[in-house]
């Protein structure tokens, strides 16, 4: 971490990237401690809650998330969103988006990107310039990333026969 403060004071966007697998990944929790050292020892209150915020120096004006995970549904991404959002709310910064891509098993096919997976990984490049260039991901670019790729029948039935 001493070698990445730095670089964090210095950046305008705070992506972290997780992969979902059960509702709140330990590594990503352990980020969030480690980006402690960023924000000012003091309490304030904002809108009825008691808060922090990153010092004066720190530049980071957004903070955006980045997951992926093998269920179908969005929801399962709700912990993780939701506890970023906290975060950005906690430090002062606006939270920016979540591109978030369920069953993302099925963007590959025998190790090959299928097409859908190709109009995912377009979209996701799409909502990074998105963010750079406004600010913010456009809902429609996030739901082109997480679009079913197939029924959660369907998908319970291939992830079952994978793993039998």
């Amino acid at each position: 971490m001493q070698v990445l403060y730095p670089k964090l004071w210095e950046c305008d966007i705070l992506v972290i990237a997780t992969p979902v697998y059960i509702p709140l990944p330990a590594r990503m929790q352990c980020i969030l401690n480690r980006l402690c050292p960023l924000i000012k020892p003091l309490l304030e209150t904002r809108e009825g809650r008691t808060r922090a915020r990153f010092h004066e120096d720190v530049k980071i004006q957004r903070i955006a998330l980045v997951s992926t995970g093998g269920w179908w549904e969005l929801e399962n991404f709700g912990t993780v969103v939701g506890i970023l959002k906290e975060f950005a709310e906690t430090a002062g910064v606006q939270f920016a988006g979540a591109v978030l891509r369920p069953h993302a098993l099925l963007l590959k096919k025998k190790g090959r990107i299928t097409q859908e997976g190709e109009t995912v990984l377009n979209a996701v490049k799409k909502a990074g310039r998105e963010l750079v260039i406004e600010g913010k991901m456009r809902k429609e670019t996030l739901a082109t990333i997480s679009y079913p790729l197939i029924s959660r029948e369907e998908l319970i039935v291939k992830y079952n026969n994978l793993v039998q």
